[in-house]
């Protein structure tokens, strides 16, 4: 199971009387936000809201959710990577990255993952020129979303300090904002 949502292009959905509201995670948001997580990539809860826990206290890091009636429906975040001298010469560049857009199976397909990006870009606009991401190339649905907002291919063949990225499966991609 890939995790990813099911590529269906020109499909979205109308959320019946439901405000979405896009805004800056809180640590009542966390476990829902870790749960989030685990249900795509497995892993302890616990262990992520620790973490995300930590990301909320990093000027460098940003952790936005999608709420509903009070109830948080996606995550997405931002990081700031810095490469180090000692890094293999296809690390990823220095800069911010977009990671982790997760939104409930249930919530897919009503633009919510397009409000997350949107709201990640505008935050990432005001401590920066350009912003990356990188995309496993099965997942379809990620790479329109992210061709919609400008992020063109830079390379597919980079590494990430502590992601798994198996080679020649991701493309690294750059916008400028």
């Amino acid at each position: 199971m890939s995790g990813f949502a099911e590529y269906r292009p020109g499909i979205s959905r109308q959320a019946a009387d439901a405000a979405i509201v896009v805004r800056p995670a809180e640590v009542g948001d966390l476990d829902a936000c870790a749960d989030l997580i685990v249900s795509r990539t497995g892993g302890s809860a616990g262990d992520r809201r620790e973490r995300l826990a930590a990301d909320l206290q990093d000027p460098q890091k940003y952790v936005a959710v999608a709420v509903v009636d009070d109830e948080v429906v996606a995550y997405g975040g931002v990081i700031r990577h810095d490469r180090s001298p000692a890094d293999p010469p296809t690390t990823a560049p220095s800069g911010f990255y977009l990671i982790g857009l997760i939104v409930a199976p249930e919530w897919r397909r009503y633009g919510i993952g397009d409000l997350l990006t949107q709201d990640r870009m505008r935050w990432t606009a005001e401590r920066a020129d350009e912003l990356y991401t990188f995309v496993n190339l099965a997942n379809g649905a990620i790479l329109d979303l992210h061709q919609r907002f400008r992020f063109t291919e830079v390379t597919r063949d980079f590494t990430f300090p502590n992601a798994p990225l198996e080679p020649g499966t991701c493309v690294l991609l750059r916008a400028e904002i």
